[in-house]
């Protein structure tokens, strides 16, 4: 009898869980996360069950469903790499970052230019403050000029991924210590 969607979701979910048990524990077999309970499925949820010291029934009531859900989401938490962060948050409309303008975005612009201008000089001295002013926009038109593009004074784009290039290729070459 075909299962419902609800049914192949949970299902689904239920593979998910034991699989992420499984990477770490050679006693809970690794079953197939495709949404349908068959033997393999059952045969890991009986092995979480002996393992954790549960009624070996091969079916999940509401305990063990808890139970696997917070197990899973700790085998998460402490297997998982860190989560990736996006530094430069969605641009304005017109794609740019320019005088005026405020917060982390300017600060990240501004800690590249600074890093850039300890290790290649030929930069002004930008001071990190998170507020683009006067300053901030002869820094980064001397970047855009040393690096032929156009010399806005903003940053757009192609200012950020110059800048963000070279500052992954500087630490790549001469990490901090």
């Amino acid at each position: 009898m075909p299962q419902n969607p609800n049914e192949r979701t949970a299902v689904r979910n239920l593979q998910t869980y034991l699989r992420q048990l499984s990477y770490h524990n050679p006693e809970i077999s690794a079953p197939p996360v495709d949404g349908i309970f068959d033997s393999a499925t059952e045969t890991s949820l009986k092995d979480f069950q002996k393992v954790y010291g549960l009624p070996v029934t091969g079916s999940a009531n509401q305990y063990v469903w808890e139970l696997l859900y917070a197990l899973y989401r700790a085998s998460r938490a402490e297997h998982t790499g860190p989560q990736r962060m996006e530094v430069f948050p969605p641009l304005p409309p017109d794609d740019t970052i320019g005088p005026g303008a405020s917060g982390f975005p300017v600060a990240a612009v501004q800690f590249m230019l600074r890093e850039l201008e300890t290790q290649y000089g030929g930069l002004l001295d930008t001071k990190v403050t998170g507020s683009f002013d006067e300053d901030t926009a002869r820094a980064v038109r001397e970047f855009q000029q040393q690096n032929r593009l156009p010399q806005t004074g903003a940053v757009n784009r192609t200012t950020w991924n110059a800048l963000a290039d070279q500052y992954n290729t500087l630490y790549t070459r001469f990490p901090k210590q």
